[in-house]
């Protein structure tokens, strides 16, 4: 074991350096470099999304697809322009565990339907829908996939990182999670730079704890070029909160 490498940094004698100095002037040991803003991140970042991509369901219809996710153990959260009323839900197929595995095979698909004679509720101005989901088998989805707590209480601020778990074009599960500050803050919405596609309506917005902060729901025109399209944009948990607890556990 080189220890040398290992406190300071390869050794000039190690291979041969085309760059300029190696050596700190201020202590004279070598260095290694963070290049702009650093980007490291604890392990346990991986394991919570892989934890909270359990949750989240691309979302079958008879005329294209989206994503949905687990908000109790069984009531679903779409968009409202993906769910416009109870007919839709009845006739869309969930999907969980829609992805590849790490061998590039598909993982098994469990499918669920909804029950929005059971409940089913929307709001145009919030663009979102909830509906209860069908029992099989005797379990609730949520016993099997998990939900996302949308009491945790925290809010979105200007600049932070939030990552969406998404089903972009119907494709599978996927997560957006590089270039994606939040840009903006209003009464009832966020803007962000994470990137989204058409099947990613319904997807939660997550912080860098996974908490879900927002529901995507659509991209948003730059104000002063009408032909770019500059941001996305979700509706804030904590305004849709008052208008859904009744339901949520």
């Amino acid at each position: 074991m080189n220890v040398h490498w290992i406190i300071s940094g390869a050794s000039p004698k190690g291979f041969k350096w085309h760059g300029g100095p190696t050596v700190n002037r201020d202590c004279g040991l070598l260095v290694e470099a963070i290049i702009g803003e650093p980007n490291f991140t604890h392990i346990w970042w991986m394991e919570k999304a892989i934890q909270a991509s359990r949750h989240v369901a691309r979302v079958k219809l008879p005329n294209g697809s989206a994503t949905g996710f687990l908000i109790a153990p069984d009531i679903l959260m779409t968009n409202n322009h993906v769910f416009q009323n109870a007919r839709d839900a009845a006739n869309a197929v969930i999907q969980f565990n829609y992805r590849l595995l790490p061998d590039g095979n598909a993982a098994p698909v469990d499918e669920w339907l909804c029950d929005p004679d059971s409940l089913f509720k929307t709001s145009v101005e919030l663009d979102f829908s909830i509906t209860r989901l069908k029992t099989k088998e005797g379990n609730k989805a949520g016993d099997v996939w998990g939900y996302f707590d949308v009491r945790h209480g925290q809010t979105a601020h200007e600049n932070q990182r939030v990552n969406i778990i998404q089903h972009p074009a119907g494709r599978y599960l996927e997560i957006a999670f590089r270039d994606n500050q939040v840009k903006a803050i209003k009464e009832d919405t966020i803007q962000y730079l994470t990137d989204t596609d058409y099947g990613s309506s319904g997807s939660p917005v997550c912080d860098d704890f996974f908490n879900l902060i927002a529901l995507h729901n659509q991209r948003v025109r730059d104000p002063n070029d009408p032909y770019r399209w500059y941001r996305n944009q979700g509706f804030r948990i904590d305004a849709i909160l008052p208008e859904i607890e009744t339901w949520i556990p």
